[in-house]
């Protein structure tokens, strides 16, 4: 058994307490988020490659405040923030349930 003192023990009610009490909100606020960021990397997928197949508009693009290659590292950064979100979600889920990482894989 681990030591804990009894301001961490508080602490980590307190954090149990909060994460019972609104999991369903704040996993749904992430759902939204996730939602967002895939539909932004699709959008900024689809502009950098339509920037790759016209040569013109990858020049206004280029000229823009966000560059050609903007809309790639953009993609790349939303799917990113998407699946810290997911994780995040389900990390909340699982600590309201009582499982940990070894538990969700298996089932």
């Amino acid at each position: 058994m681990t030591y804990m003192d009894a301001g961490m023990m508080e602490q980590a009610t307190r954090y149990h307490e909060v994460l019972t009490n609104h999991e369903t909100i704040i996993r749904t606020a992430l759902q939204v988020y996730v939602e967002r960021m895939e539909e932004a990397a699709k959008e900024a997928e689809a502009a950098y490659k339509a920037g790759q197949d016209d040569p013109e508009l990858k020049e206004q693009q280029d000229k823009s405040f966000v560059t050609n290659h903007g809309y790639k590292v953009s993609a790349q950064m939303f799917r990113e923030s998407a699946q810290s979100a997911r994780k995040a979600s389900d990390d909340i889920l699982n600590a309201v349930l009582g499982l940990d990482e070894d538990d969700n894989e298996s089932g």
